[in-house]
């Protein structure tokens, strides 16, 4: 988003967690730092230290703007995630007009689109049966959906897919965009020497579908070569690793055990799906999927979930699981597509024509919204 944004003629600032880049027209950056003088923070302590130390974070921000000239103001996560960013965005507007990033999907509209689809397999369906329970959570503040637009009260909202935007403002009563995450292909140096794998799999919690990983990688692929990365802060192998065979005192970041290959952290994702044949994406909760999209432009095969937010990204170039599919399902579907890689090869250069195209013409739609906010106010 900050790489699109920073080819536009406007001044802004995006305001998101940690060290970021805040850009202003031209070549002028600055890096800024809001956490202070923190401790390491992860995943799992980020809401926690936030609702501590938010007043102070509000007020450096609000330091900033005030000596700022700027046209707009963006707010991503996790700022965008509490009940007190309202207070925030009130005293913000005052300066220029607000508006807010929104990637994932709420868990309490989830949860109901769920308990629908459960009966009927069918996500336009539940789609149509949740629709106003989905409106009525995004508005009520005892559901404690806070980045709805209508919660933390911003001019506009930037959706990161059409699916994200059903759980927010389905009925489009807020100023909003869709701008899919840009997805480019790098000529970097290889930062690491590895060695080609069958599989890979990002960042399996629970969420991302890492039961249902596991039930592959123990009794399916034993005797295939599987790369796993354990995603932000390493969270997802700390849950993992009781579980997964070979039974081990510890998977070492870079080192075979068995057949699974463990790395922490790659800042070049184009380096894993070179050498990957096939990306497993079993994810149960998404706004978008930006692995999947992102794995399709170094021709690497992938296999999801077919929640729609991921087919916004892949369309027809991956091969689409059921929800609730078996893991037997997904091990024969997999042999499949392996049989016919070069169909779905040529699916794959398809759809990554398509994206690019799409993705050249969102960024000019973009900076049209954006400009019309800024004459607008």
């Amino acid at each position: 988003m900050i790489e699109a944004l920073d080819q536009f003629d406007l001044s802004l600032w995006t305001l998101s967690p940690g060290s970021e880049t805040f850009s202003q027209p031209k070549d002028d950056h600055y890096d800024i730092e809001y956490y202070g003088d923190s401790p390491h923070i992860d995943y799992t302590t980020l809401g926690h230290w936030f609702e501590e130390h938010y007043q102070d974070i509000f007020a450096t921000i609000l330091s900033w703007v005030n000596r700022s000239n700027c046209d707009l103001l963006i707010l991503n996560s996790p700022i965008t995630y509490f009940d007190e960013t309202r207070e925030l965005v009130d005293k913000l507007r005052e300066k220029c007009p607000v508006g807010s990033i929104l990637h994932d999907v709420p868990g309490e509209s989830f949860s109901k689109l769920m308990e629908s689809y459960d009966k009927c397999e069918d996500w336009e369906q539940s789609l149509a049966d949740t629709h106003h329970e989905r409106i009525h959570i995004s508005k009520a503040r005892e559901f404690g959906v806070f980045a709805s637009p209508f919660q933390i009260g911003t001019d506009f909202t930037i959706y990161n897919s059409a699916w994200a935007r059903e759980f927010y403002d389905p009925e489009g009563e807020m100023k909003n965009i869709i701008f899919h995450p840009l997805v480019k292909q790098t000529d970097e140096e290889p930062e690491l020497d590895l060695n080609p794998v069958d599989f890979t799999i990002v960042n399996p919690l629970p969420m991302k579908g890492g039961a249902l990983f596991l039930a592959l990688a123990n009794f399916h692929f034993r005797n295939d070569k599987i790369r796993i990365l354990g995603g932000g802060y390493n969270s997802a192998m700390l849950q993992l690793e009781p579980y997964l065979r070979p039974v081990s005192s510890g998977f070492y970041h870079g080192k075979m055990n068995g057949n699974i290959e463990v790395l922490d952290y790659v800042s070049n994702m184009s380096e894993i799906y070179r050498n990957t044949r096939v990306l497993l994406h079993p994810t149960r909760i998404e706004g978008y999927g930006m692995t999947a999209a992102e794995a399709l432009l170094e021709n690497c095969l992938v296999v999801t979930t077919d929640i729609p937010g991921v087919i916004e990204g892949v369309g027809n170039a991956a091969l689409q699981m059921p929800y609730f599919a078996t893991p037997q399902e997904w091990a024969d579907a997999i042999s499949d597509m392996i049989k016919n890689r070069e169909e779905w090869k040529t699916r794959i250069a398809e759809r990554v024509r398509l994206l690019k195209d799409r993705q050249a013409r969102e960024v000019v739609e973009l900076e049209r919204f954006l400009a019309h906010i800024v004459q607008d106010s």
